[in-house]
């Protein structure tokens, strides 16, 4: 009896741990949701600036793969605020890589319940995991979760 009760426990903990690895991967098939000029709308929105205020960063976009990462191009510090930001690509969010934080305005609210309608039905299953993704602003790597 109590071998039959173990063999059960086993199997249910193996049939979890391979519905979360079936889950994870399926999240990494959903399709990014917004584009690079998207991105950077969001970015400055976000922040309360200009789009032409930011420039595309490959080299940290590399490192925060799938992510869109964008650097302040303030050119003093005394004309504002000197950042590097990044977009989640599925839904939109901005975090700000200093301080690790996701930066949130009226405007690119808006445009991210927009881009939720983009989803379809068996996606937005995955909304909640994909909106819980950051980039690696600190020792939390979170993007293994979708094979990155």
């Amino acid at each position: 009896m109590i071998r039959n009760n173990s063999l059960r426990l086993i199997a249910i903990i193996v049939g979890l741990f391979v519905l979360g690895c079936e889950t994870g991967s399926r999240a990494a098939q959903i399709p990014k949701k917004i584009d690079e000029d998207t991105a950077l709308q969001l970015v400055a929105d976000a922040a309360g600036r200009r789009a032409n205020e930011f420039g595309y960063d490959s080299d940290k976009s590399k490192l925060n793969a799938p992510f869109f990462v964008y650097a302040d191009l303030a050119p003093l510090p005394e004309q504002g605020f000197f950042g590097f930001f990044a977009v989640n690509p599925w839904t939109g969010d901005v975090w700000t890589l200093w301080g690790c934080y996701k930066l949130i305005s009226e405007v690119s609210r808006a445009t991210q319940l927009e881009i939720r309608k983009h989803f379809t039905p068996d996606e937005l299953k995955q909304y909640a995991r994909l909106s819980r993704l950051k980039p690696s602003c600190d020792s939390t790597d979170d993007l293994a979760e979708l094979g990155y």
